[in-house]
């Protein structure tokens, strides 16, 4: 049995690779996920397995999505990319390490290439995160985003657990 293949870019940056996802990296993708870190409501496998498939089907739906962050020729650390769900009102670019590889810039890293990737091909960009969330406000900043507070939330967001960050657009 072959997998559904769809056309994701693989992008290198000097200590990075950016690909689509393969089953093998669910492992981990699904104990940082499971993990307080984890931005999910009562996690469970059954759970994160359909976020999993949800980070990247946005290949298939809308041609941007998810990559799995990976060293170059070592393991998966972590997931960076965009969503666009039917509740979120303009696309989203997220990042997400697993434990043990925070505090080298890797968010950073992969967050700027996929950001560069996106000119042009999306007209409007924004995070969303927590306000509390300091470390993930940072790599925003870092990566030239600034604080919009007139944006509109996704729904069911409140300004007390979403703070929205703008990369470009209206």
């Amino acid at each position: 049995m072959t997998g559904l293949t769809a056309d994701i870019p693989r992008l290198a940056t000097a200590r990075l690779l950016l690909r689509a996802p393969e089953r093998a990296d669910f492992d981990a993708y699904c104990a940082f996920m499971m993990s307080s870190r984890s931005h999910v409501a009562d996690p469970s496998p059954r759970l994160v397995w359909h976020l999993f498939a949800t980070e990247f089907v946005g290949w298939c739906l809308d041609g941007i999505g998810h990559w799995i962050i990976a060293l170059k020729d070592g393991p998966a650390v972590g997931v960076t990319g965009f969503s666009h769900p039917a509740y979120y009102p303009e696309p989203e670019m997220g990042w997400a390490l697993y434990d043990g590889f925070e505090g080298q810039g890797f968010a950073t890293e992969a967050a700027a290439a996929a950001r560069d990737w996106a000119q042009g091909r999306i007209s409007s960009l924004v995070s969303y995160t927590n306000p509390g969330n300091a470390r993930s406000i940072a790599v925003a900043k870092r990566l030239g985003a600034q604080a919009d507070l007139d944006a509109p939330l996704p729904q069911g967001a409140g300004a007390a657990t979403c703070a929205v960050y703008r990369h470009w657009g209206p």
